[in-house]
């Protein structure tokens, strides 16, 4: 290979610590080095390498970000997932339970990088007399509220070409618990990859992280899909309590006529959020989670 110090372009398709597993241009898997001081580079980052000696390859500079998907580290700070994301698919199942909190985690960091959001109740298979009712509010809820929402079960070759519809033409990410069947489904949906999968822990209940590194691939027609470790929490502390209401859409647009421009929804007068939740116009469980996300978050973002 020359050592020619020529720039050249290419995508993270995975990022394994101290190397980064780069997709070139011409379609080639090339491993690579980030340059010192570059900071956290993540899957779907455009950057720039150049080769050096042995075969080796060496990223000098990441390129202009959006759609940053970012969580919250232990010191507070936002710690990127994945760059250039314009969807996340927000993955849950009946087994582990399913969890709305974090659907509505996840809406909320949809909203706040500028991503479409579209929740998948998968392992359909497994719903029974007891998680039924809960899949249909579940359903009825994201609808209502305006998220595209699909039922899908792998095993019985349900609703994949629903999920295959929403991820044309986009960069989706696929999130959720441990458990709730990504990687599955993502096998489903590119075969040829052969992607690992496990099974629920059988004492817990909860699902195991069969997925370790979050993995870039191309989808067939248009678009790609990033598969990210499952999570049991995903917090949004590093994000302020503006964007955390910013990010309930519903709560949001009703906030525009409540009385007072800083309501916080709880005891003020002429409050419409108020209004609307004593009238059963917006969801009673939606609004404790957003008081209980607007509690947790920094005042200040930062």
């Amino acid at each position: 290979m020359s050592t020619d110090k020529v720039e050249n372009i290419a995508r993270v398709v995975a990022n394994h610590g101290t190397e980064l597993t780069l997709a070139t241009e011409s379609g080639d898997r090339i491993v690579a080095s980030p340059k010192k001081k570059l900071g956290l580079i993540v899957t779907g980052d455009l950057v720039q390498w150049h080769p050096e000696e042995h075969g080796n390859a060496r990223v000098t500079e990441v390129l202009d970000r959006h759609g940053t998907l970012a969580r919250t580290d232990r010191l507070g700070h936002a710690k990127p997932i994945a760059a250039n994301v314009s969807q996340l698919l927000a993955v849950t199942a009946p087994k582990p339970p399913f969890d709305t909190l974090l659907i509505d985690r996840y809406c909320i960091a949809a909203h706040n990088i500028g991503a479409d959001l579209a929740v998948v109740i998968n392992k359909e298979d497994l719903i029974d007399g007891d998680t039924a009712q809960q899949a249909d509010d579940i359903e009825s809820l994201y609808s209502k509220i305006g998220y595209p929402v699909v039922r899908c079960s792998v095993k019985q070759d349900h609703g994949l070409d629903n999920i295959r519809k929403i991820l044309n033409d986009q960069v989706s990410i696929l999130v959720g618990q441990s458990g709730v069947g990504k990687s599955s489904l993502l096998n489903a949906l590119l075969p040829e990859q052969g992607i690992k999968t496990g099974p629920l822990s059988v004492n817990s209940g909860l699902g195991r992280h069969t997925t370790t590194v979050t993995n870039w691939y191309d989808l067939p027609n248009s678009g790609a899909i990033i598969d990210s470790p499952g999570v049991r929490q995903f917090s949004l502390e590093h994000l302020a309590g503006v964007d955390i209401q910013a990010g309930f859409r519903e709560i949001s647009t009703l906030a525009a006529s409540c009385k007072f421009n800083d309501c916080s929804h709880v005891h003020e007068p002429s409050c419409a959020v108020l209004d609307a939740l004593a009238a059963d116009e917006i969801s009673a469980q939606r609004y404790q989670h957003f008081q209980q996300l607007a509690g947790a978050s920094d005042p200040s973002g930062g």
